[in-house]
């Protein structure tokens, strides 16, 4: 294991993180109901399934294993249920604009969860991980090692972060211009959109 190596995990992963999807519309939609550290908010809870779907495929890596076909199905329509849910929960919200500092609180935690939950109604996580680190794990890498499983899964998250970072700025720029609407409205239809793309996926 080199820093050569973790850079070019990260750059990779970076790359999938950057690109528009889920991920961030909920960033985004969360900068403008809730301000900065509301994206924050969301991008931890983001992290958190991020660095679950990670050491999974590490584990299945390390057992040779391969996904059920069904499991991976029902995971799929789970996200889809997720993913709706949480999209017209974003269309239903308006932006903030003077909140007190306990209902922001409240919501800063509800945003949180949300990225959670939608970091985990991702199981196409797991096949991108799938594919993504074993061309970056060399064969004699022991995955039970705490030190090897650290070392990538903190690749993973570094990108993921500097992938989203970007994004949360530009919310915040547009949700103090008075485009935040927009933008929320944007998010939420992009994440039905995506439910839209992976129930046709799923099915087709």
């Amino acid at each position: 294991m080199t820093i050569e190596l973790w850079f070019a995990l990260a750059a990779a992963n970076f790359a999938a993180s950057v690109a528009p999807g889920q991920n961030v519309a909920l960033v985004g939609s969360a900068a403008v109901r809730a301000g900065l550290w509301g994206g924050v908010a969301a991008g931890a809870g983001i992290l958190v399934a991020e660095l679950a779907w990670s050491v999974l495929a590490l584990a299945l890596l390390l057992g040779a294993r391969d996904v059920s076909p069904a499991l991976f199905t029902g995971l799929q329509l789970a996200s889809v249920a997720s993913l709706i849910w949480i999209g017209v929960c974003i269309l239903r919200e308006p932006a903030a604009d003077a909140k007190s500092a306990r209902g922001a609180r409240c919501s800063v935690r509800r945003l949180a969860m949300r990225g959670i939950w939608i970091g985990a109604a991702n199981p196409l996580a797991l096949v991108f991980f799938l594919s993504l680190l074993p061309g970056f794990v060399p064969a004699q890498t022991d995955l039970a090692n705490p030190a090897a499983l650290a070392f990538f899964v903190s690749a993973v998250l570094a990108s993921t972060v500097a992938g989203l970072a970007p994004w949360l700025v530009a919310s915040g720029v547009l949700a103090r211009s008075g485009l935040g609407w927009c933008l929320q409205v944007f998010s939420g239809c992009a994440l039905l959109v995506i439910a839209g793309v992976v129930l046709w996926r799923t099915l087709g």
